[in-house]
């Protein structure tokens, strides 16, 4: 078990890493907007993804306040499935953004807008992973510290979508605003 979570963390942060990598050199320009939201959700992602190496790491629970609650294994069987899912979701939104893959916002290019394959049931599959992934091993690792780094990156991930909702109307128009009224921000599954 955790052999596997580490290397679903690993390779969900390689390949954000990659896509980054083979976005930049497919279209030759900066992918990477200009933002505190996005400072602060590096920062914040950052710092998760380090206390959960460390966790996973030396097995020791103390020091980042781990609690375990009365049912504590159906929390983890939850948090495993969230991982998976997270993981998948998140592999598979990288791959259906192609080379409209941008980290923030970048007002001065325009993409094109991607609504195929699960943009079709998610606007925002990428941070919808994100957060799972993220939730999935505060389950699995039920932190306090953990809960307190994770509240306010699921608060700045949603300002960040408000955002490029915005910009993407401005951009995109009535394409994405057919498209807004299809798909829910996070999931649709009717």
């Amino acid at each position: 078990m955790q052999l596997y979570l580490g290397l679903v963390l690993v390779f969900f942060i390689l390949a954000f890493g990659i896509k980054n990598i083979k976005t930049y050199l497919s279209t030759g320009v900066s992918i990477r907007g200009r933002s505190s939201k996005l400072t602060a959700s590096i920062l914040l992602s950052t710092i998760i993804y380090i206390l959960i190496f460390l966790r996973l790491i030396f097995l020791e629970p103390s020091w980042i306040m781990e609690i375990h609650p009365v049912g504590y294994e159906i929390f983890r069987i939850i948090g495993f499935a969230f991982v998976t899912i997270g993981f998948f979701l998140g592999i598979f939104s990288l791959i259906s953004m192609k080379n409209s893959w941008r980290i923030g916002i970048k007002y001065e290019q325009k993409t094109a807008l991607v609504t195929s394959g699960v943009y079709r049931i998610s606007r925002n599959p990428y941070f919808f992973s994100y957060d799972l992934l993220i939730l999935g091993y505060i389950f699995i690792f039920p932190s306090l510290v953990l809960v307190v780094l994770y509240v306010p990156l699921v608060i700045v991930f949603h300002k960040m979508i408000l955002e490029e909702e915005k910009y993407l109307e401005t951009v995109h128009g009535e394409v994405y605003l057919n498209y807004k009224r299809r798909v829910n921000r996070y999931l649709s599954l009717m």
